[in-house]
């Protein structure tokens, strides 16, 4: 398979991952994650090893105890820019992501922006992640980080 068939594979999976996450759709996630995976997520310092840990994290996101967090809704997830090639038995992939808000008001916030990389290992069945890391490069409300690739 060439690299730009990856590249719509991979695209294929992080679409249908955002989308499961925008529509709240968790099944529609862990149906890509590997039972055993790792992952830097943007919302915990710790590495996270495992479906335990993930869903312990996510069931701590927008807690009252999340101080750092304003209130914000998330609207839309946008990936582009994404690179993928096989090594082995595995395929390393990296892409950028696009997270639009607003505020407690409505109002749009400036949109936070994360790189991503994954190893992705090719089963029977859809490509599954086995290792995640995301990197936010600019945080909700800015400041606007200059330089940053167009998502």
């Amino acid at each position: 398979m060439n690299d730009s068939e990856l590249v719509t594979r991979v695209r294929t999976l992080v679409e249908t991952m955002y989308g499961g996450y925008i529509g709240g759709d968790r099944g529609a996630i862990d149906a890509l994650l590997d039972p055993d995976l790792t992952m830097f997520d943007s919302a915990s310092p710790a590495l996270i090893s495992g479906m335990d840990e993930l869903n312990a994290v996510r069931a701590a996101r927008g807690t009252d105890s999340d101080d750092s967090q304003e209130a914000r809704t998330e609207t839309a997830l946008t990936a582009g820019r994404f690179t993928a090639r096989r090594i082995g038995d595995v395929i390393s992939a990296t892409w950028w992501l696009r997270i639009d808000a607003v505020d407690a008001n409505g109002k749009p916030v400036i949109p936070e922006v994360v790189r991503n990389s994954a190893v992705l290992v090719d089963t029977a069945g859809p490509l599954r992640i086995v290792q995640l890391h995301e990197g936010v490069v600019q945080h909700f409300g800015g400041p606007e980080i200059a330089g940053l690739p167009n998502v």
